[in-house]
């Protein structure tokens, strides 16, 4: 049953976060073991199957980033289980926002390799169509700003103040080596090599004349800076056995391989001819440009980036507005050329290199093609069938299939519906309901839809009840709930008499359904018809009655007790009067407005408080605040005529409405009641 569902959720979920989260000697082993029990307590149907999720959410809730790192190997090794559709379906939403909590605690530069792993994760748990995942606008990330120094003319820095024992020998080797140094930089390619970020954080600047006359010269300027900064070989290492020149530049001038070198950054390594450097985000200080330029990788960084944004400006993507003219899109072409030249050039194994783009960029055309399209959901390919005799398909047991027709075009099914002036929806049902009547505004309109009763057939029974007077007080339609509910929904919608302006205070729901159905009764032709059948067959009783009296023959004996019967008849005859206008005689004598003594005490007494907390009478009474402000500057300030120039036009818009009860409760209601008391008494 479901509360027993429940009962263990709450029961595994309480012994996982008192018993196993135990802080930093926490078993990762006992909770992976809690999590299969899980599973198969949801296929044996003793639990709700998002509980395993649940489960694995808590524990990253509690675990720190190195022990979460290792028990997501659990999650990502059975991801085959929570792609099952038991678990799916009610657990997609738990799985997206457990990835989202713990993406938001990493850092995306010291743990890069797990927001890496969890977004792969997150790739093959859902389907390519899933919208969650997808960018279906083109979106650019327009925070991954770079910031860079916009002073070309950056000092270096200043090591004229560290003297150190051996800085002539510094000196020297610098000296030596700076013959072998590669070709000194123009200072003003710092800013513009940077700038080529900002174009590629958003492509779409490209599209304006002053941003593209920008991009295409800090391009030309880059471009021609790496093409005359040529980089040689990784393997020029000279090291024996070719050890040393298999490794990139970066391990092999640290760690070179000679007999006494320690070799302990290269043995940690799985394979350095593989190894991917990455790098969070660029160091855009003025002083390494020429490192950076000296390194391959940042150069491939660099140039794929350019490649990336040039294949973005000649794509067709839907949700792109712009487009390049004949010269722009030949000027695009050309840089790709020279991007790939200088690729190829690049060491180490640039042509494998170049290729392995190009194929990336193709394979973009097919996802550029596929978002085009609104992102179709992707199946796996059917099995052929098999062919069995000349061009006959045929089953497993020999008997001939019947070949499907080609589908329909959808746009084709749409303009036969139009011309026969029908409607195509999403399935047969539907199809069939609008294509019921058609014109479905005028179906509308059809008298058979309209389920509102009318006010005669829904008050009748509560007109008898409440002017016959035979049955209890309480036990009349009034005092049901349902009944004047559905009452007050049909007043708001028929009657004239709902909707009323009044500042009176609201009576209880059986009194004003008394009150308004009295009403009715008087104004709709259908009750007030049924009020007079009602009170001629009360005459009709009270005449058999009289004349049953009068056949007895016991006039003498029966008169005092004929008195009375008639005075109980006549009381039962006027008991309608007698109701209808015991509330209205009432109205009359208490509803009074106030008198002009009494406005005039009570707007001493408003100001006497001081402040501005007589403003909150004026807006109960109705008054907006510009008129309040445009009062009191006409009366000089003097809140005392102020407050009595309101109370004035609030008795002449109101009338008997404007009475002392209900500035009572007004002023109760704003807790000022002292202010009544000492007006009024």
């Amino acid at each position: 049953s479901e509360p027993m569902k429940v009962c263990v959720e709450t029961a595994v979920r309480f012994y996982v976060m008192e018993t196993l989260c135990t802080g930093t000697n926490t078993d990762l082993g006992q909770i992976t073991v809690v999590c299969k029990l899980t599973c198969e307590l949801t296929r044996q149907e003793l639990c709700l199957p998002t509980l395993p999720m649940l489960v694995i959410s808590d524990a990253f809730d509690s675990l720190t980033v190195q022990q979460c790192e290792k028990l997501f190997s659990f999650v990502e090794a059975n991801v085959s289980v929570w792609k099952e559709p038991l678990f799916f379906t009610p657990s997609k939403n738990q799985v997206l926002r457990m990835c989202n909590d713990v993406l938001r605690r990493l850092s995306r530069s010291q743990n890069t390799i797990f927001c890496g792993r969890i977004l792969l994760f997150l790739a093959r748990f859902f389907p390519f169509s899933e919208r969650s995942g997808l960018n279906l606008i083109s979106e650019f990330n327009l925070e991954n700003v770079t910031t860079f120094s916009a002073n070309d003319n950056e000092e270096t820095m200043d090591t004229s103040d560290v003297k150190e024992e051996g800085t002539s020998d510094i000196k020297e080797e610098k000296e030596e080596k700076k013959d072998e140094s590669k070709p000194t930089l123009d200072p003003s390619l710092y800013s513009k090599f940077w700038a080529l970020q900002d174009f590629f954080r958003n492509p779409i600047q490209c599209y304006q004349k002053e941003p593209w006359r920008l991009f295409t010269s800090y391009t030309a300027d880059v471009i021609e800076a790496f093409s005359s900064f040529k980089l040689e070989s990784e393997g020029r290492g000279g090291a024996e056995g070719g050890k040393a020149g298999d490794l990139p530049r970066f391990y092999s001038d640290m760690t070179p391989e000679t007999g006494d070198a320690d070799t302990t950054i290269t043995d940690t390594l799985p394979d350095v001819k593989k190894i991917d450097q990455y790098f969070a985000k660029f160091l855009t200080n003025q002083r390494l440009l020429e490192l950076q330029f000296s390194d391959s990788n940042f150069r491939r960084y660099v140039l794929v980036q350019l490649l990336i944004l040039c294949h973005y400006l000649t794509a067709a993507i839907k949700f792109k507005q712009e487009s390049l003219g004949d010269g722009e899109t030949h000027w695009v072409h050309n840089t790709e050329q020279r991007v790939f030249a200088l690729l190829k050039e690049t060491p180490p194994e640039g042509e494998e290199f170049v290729e392995s783009i190009k194929k990336i960029l193709k394979r973009e055309d097919f996802w550029n093609d596929w978002k085009n399209s609104g992102c179709p959901e992707i199946r796996d390919p059917a099995p052929p069938s098999a062919l069995n005799g000349v061009g006959d398909l045929k089953n497993e047991d020999g008997a001939k299939e019947v070949k499907k027709g080609k589908k329909r075009k959808l746009g084709d099914l749409f303009r036969e519906a139009d011309a026969r002036k029908k409607f195509v929806m999403a399935n047969p049902e539907m199809t069939r309901l609008w294509n019921l009547c058609p014109d479905n505004i005028a179906a509308t309109r059809q008298n058979k839809r309209d389920f509102i009763p009318s006010l005669e057939s829904y008050f009748v029974k509560a007109v008898e009840q409440i002017h016959c007077g035979e049955e209890p007080v309480t036990d009349r339609l009034v005092h049901d709930s349902d009944f004047g509910w559905r009452g007050l929904r049909l007043l708001a919608c028929r009657s004239p008499h709902f909707f009323t302006q009044s500042t009176a205070p609201i009576a209880t729901l059986p009194e004003y359904l008394t009150t308004m159905i009295k009403k009715l009764a008087k104004d709709i032709p259908g009750l007030s018809l049924k009020l007079q059948q009602i009170q001629e067959k009360l005459a009709s009783q009270q005449q058999q009655k009289k004349e049953q009296l009068e056949q007895q023959g016991q006039a003498d004996a029966a008169t005092p007790k004929q008195e009375d019967e008639e005075k109980i008849i006549t009381e039962e005859t006027e008991n309608c009067d007698e109701e209808e206008t015991q509330d209205d005689d009432n109205d009359r004598v208490e509803l009074q407005p106030i008198t002009t003594e009494e406005q005039a005490a009570l707007a001493a007494k408003l100001a006497s408080i001081g402040g501005d907390k007589w403003r909150q009478l004026t807006r109960k009474l109705g008054f907006q605040d510009d008129e309040v402000d445009y009062i009191l500057e006409q009366k000089k300030g003097k809140v005392q005529d102020a407050a009595l120039h309101f109370l004035q036009l609030w008795v002449e818009n109101e009338g008997e409405e404007a009475n002392k009860e209900t500035i009572v409760y007004t002023l109760g209601g704003l807790k000022m009641q002292e202010i009544a008391e000492s007006a009024f008494n």
